[in-house]
């Protein structure tokens, strides 16, 4: 059993289903956990679970340690929020603590890393990468990326009318200009789906962590 975890609030959002084709790619049974539907807390510094390598905190973390222990491997998705992985990705990671001490848990199990960003997902991958591989010892097989252009001001309403928005400071006047002329905001979303380099690189991430698994 793999699991692939995402850290992205939105429900079916380009995250969700970049991480879930590249648990298909595998072919093996996943089981796909959205960390926003959890009530996860900030870890404590207390080190009690040093001994019995689990947290004392009673919260939706804990029925996940024995998942995490017996999982074949894992896929892990984070957005960037920000320049760096959203705050939700962050808790999960930072709770992965009490399977680290003394045996880590986690030595040399494969993991993939799924990555999206309205301007750039490099930095909230690297983040992950970074626990995984240089605290938990996990055995990071590779990234997909994906660079929605897809900024929250897309959203909130105000487009590139907000003089500190991303496509104020960051998109071509033509561009900005087309914007404030879409009604349907929505027809300006991208979807990773449209890029097929992006598509093959989940499913070449897949390929990938099933070879490592074995």
């Amino acid at each position: 059993m793999l699991l692939a975890v995402h850290s992205s609030p939105k429900r079916d959002g380009n995250l969700e289903r970049m991480v879930v084709r590249t648990a298909e790619a595998t072919g093996r049974e996943y089981r796909l956990i959205r960390l926003a539907d959890f009530r996860i807390a900030p870890c404590v510094g207390c080190v009690r679970c040093a001994h019995s390598k689990r947290c004392v905190q009673k919260d939706e973390m804990a029925p996940l340690y024995d998942e995490l222990e017996s999982a074949d491997g894992l896929i892990m998705g984070g957005v960037n929020f920000n320049g760096r992985v959203n705050a939700v990705a962050h808790l999960f990671l930072e709770r992965l603590y009490p399977l680290y001490h003394r045996d880590p848990a986690f030595r040399d199990k494969p993991a993939a890393v799924v990555a999206v960003g309205g301007e750039t997902p490099g930095p909230a991958a690297s983040d992950i990468v970074e626990y995984l591989r240089d605290i938990y010892y996990f055995h990071v097989v590779g990234t997909a990326l994906f660079t929605s252009d897809n900024p929250p001001c897309l959203s909130c309403g105000y487009g590139a009318t907000c003089p500190v928005g991303i496509p104020a400071l960051y998109w071509s006047p033509e561009a900005c200009e087309a914007l404030k002329r879409n009604r349907n905001r929505t027809s300006v979303f991208r979807r990773f789906e449209d890029d097929p380099d992006i598509v093959a690189a989940c499913e070449r991430l897949g390929t990938t962590l099933l070879a490592a698994i074995g």
